[in-house]
């Protein structure tokens, strides 16, 4: 990641053009979408889920849902039905495809993560993930 801020000189004072830097840097790293991997992964890690859940969850809109699900469907990631009680609601499944997706993403994510981190030893990069959780009110998990 490159280090010259000359043309943003005032730019790097606020933590969230730095934390929006990271991000952009990851996403070079890795290319692929991480919007769609975040919606594969909460999927993934929650049962009997409708749209609306993965959008008030993730803070996507609803439209941006159905356009996200959509591409992951015609992948093969996701199985969208009809719920059986409210015709108008979708269940979504992560398939077993899904699955394997979610895992090489999450490999590609840690080592373009190590690498776009490289300048901070472990317990900083530790840090700057707890603050990051704490900063949007999320209860960081307790070191393993």
């Amino acid at each position: 990641m490159s280090t010259n801020t000359n043309s943003v000189r005032g730019l790097p004072r606020y933590p969230v053009y730095a934390l929006g830097r990271l991000t952009k840097a990851l996403h070079a790293e890795i290319d692929v979408p991480l919007r769609d991997h975040w919606v594969l992964t909460f999927i993934e890690e929650n049962a009997d889920l409708t749209q609306k859940k993965v959008g008030d969850a993730l803070g996507i809109d609803r439209s941006e849902v159905v356009r996200l699900v959509d591409a992951l469907e015609r992948a093969g990631l996701v199985e969208r039905t009809r719920d059986g009680k409210d015709r108008r609601k979708y269940r979504l499944r992560i398939t077993d495809a899904g699955r394997k997706q979610c895992k090489r993403t999450d490999r590609l994510i840690a080592d373009a993560t190590a690498r776009v981190l490289e300048r901070l030893d472990a317990d900083e990069q530790r840090t700057l993930h707890r603050l990051a959780l704490t900063a949007l009110g999320e209860i960081p998990e307790s070191p393993s």
